[in-house]
């Protein structure tokens, strides 16, 4: 028997019984104007629940750490990088708190019905939605089908795991100015509350540095196409006192952006094609209908505050040449999850796959990868929860 042969019929006995592992298929991207047409069917995504992350990463499935809008009242993104306490981002979180928030609303509202064709974060999402119009940058994902849903999550390129590692201090400080904009605007409690701009919690931010740590995530139900999808999503903050109706919840988010100041006309170019771009596809995706976005000089200091209705963003692009077009975006993406779904065969939830858009761009690859990089947590399958992330993974 030849080693290939070998190795084919160990992963059979193992369970991957209907796709070879190293078989390699491909998804060959068309020309941009290929997936122009009739915008696809996306319902209105509606909120399932929410939880919070506190600041030693410990998962809460509540609101304690949801954030409310308030304008900010200082300019300077510098103030406290010097005390920014990062995330590690070396620890692999994969899915874990998507998964048991799942499995907490599932247990408390007796519902098992709470599922999708797809389950995964929403920057994932967000990455598919622009590859027509990103078709430089790659990106990699896992998949896993289990109980019939396809499970994705993001594998850091080789390419963006360098350019992390190499970051310029300068680079580190302009990142930062992104969450010290988060919350130079946020408060904890609702804006009805502050009573003036002496209020302790608005003098308190001026000088406060930011903790990436601290999340506030909801999860969201939605429908494109054909295809049902379950998507995690971290929320920067809300406009006033949450709803009780799911559908209107998602209504009640802002999406907080920052942007160098716009002083020509290619500056205005670069901003419309790929700014504008992401901020629509992130906020469209789970139904966050404001952006606010803080301009700031090179210096790192707001000069100005700009809200943009998601909805009308893409009319803000329309006539402009070169730029780009949401039912693009949406076509592609339903194209992309069709494929997925006949490729991505094997139900079981120690078996994964690898997805990968890399050089020279023209095609997306799927290969399964057999028992190798399970993702999904052993407590998921058992409809248990922690509040650690972390634990062991899927085991037959």
């Amino acid at each position: 028997m030849s080693k290939r042969n070998y190795y084919d019929a160990q992963y059979e006995r193992q369970g991957v019984k209907d796709q070879k592992v190293n078989n390699v298929n491909s998804f060959r991207l068309k020309r941009t104007q290929e997936y122009e047409g009739a915008f696809p069917v996306y319902k209105q995504p509606q909120e399932v629940t929410s939880y919070s992350i506190d600041h030693q990463r410990h998962v809460w499935f509540d609101n304690r750490e949801m954030k409310y809008y308030y304008p900010p009242t200082g300019k300077d993104l510098n103030y406290g990088y010097e005390d920014m306490v990062q995330r590690d981002d070396t620890v692999e979180e994969h899915l874990d708190t998507l998964l048991d928030a799942l499995s907490h609303v599932r247990s408390t509202t007796q519902d098992d019905t709470i599922t999708g064709d797809f389950v995964t974060w929403r920057g994932i999402m967000t990455k598919i939605l622009c590859t027509p119009y990103s078709r430089k940058e790659g990106w990699e994902f896992r998949a896993t089908r289990y109980n019939g849903s396809i499970y994705l999550e993001e594998q850091a390129t080789e390419e963006k795991k360098k350019s992390e590692k190499e970051a310029s201090e300068r680079q580190k400080l302009m990142s930062y100015w992104g969450y010290r904009f988060e919350t130079l605007s946020t408060i904890s409690k609702a804006p009805g509350e502050v009573k003036n701009k002496e209020d302790t919690e608005l003098r308190k931010r001026l000088t406060e540095s930011a903790n990436t740590n601290i999340q506030y995530c909801i999860v969201v139900k939605t429908r494109l196409g054909n295809h049902s999808i379950l998507m995690g999503a971290e929320v920067d903050c809300c406009r006033d006192v949450k709803p009780n109706d799911p559908l209107a919840q998602p209504s009640n988010y802002i999406e907080l952006k920052t942007s160098r100041v716009i002083e020509s006309d290619r500056n205005q170019y670069s901003f419309d094609r790929y700014k504008l771009l992401k901020f629509w596809a992130q906020s469209f995706l789970v139904g966050v209908p404001r952006v606010l976005c803080g301009f700031r000089d090179d210096d790192g200091q707001i000069v100005k505050v700009v809200q943009y209705k998601t909805l009308e963003i893409p009319r803000q692009v329309r006539e402009k040449p070169n730029t780009w077009n949401p039912s693009v975006c949406l076509n592609f993406a339903k194209e992309f999850l069709d494929w997925l779904k006949k490729e991505i065969v094997n139900d079981d939830a120690t078996i994964t796959y690898s997805i990968q858009f890399k050089y020279p761009f023209q095609e997306i690859t799927i290969e399964c990868t057999g028992h190798s990089d399970v993702f999904l947590t052993q407590r998921y399958l058992e409809g248990k929860i922690q509040h650690e992330i972390g634990g062991p993974r899927a085991s037959n």
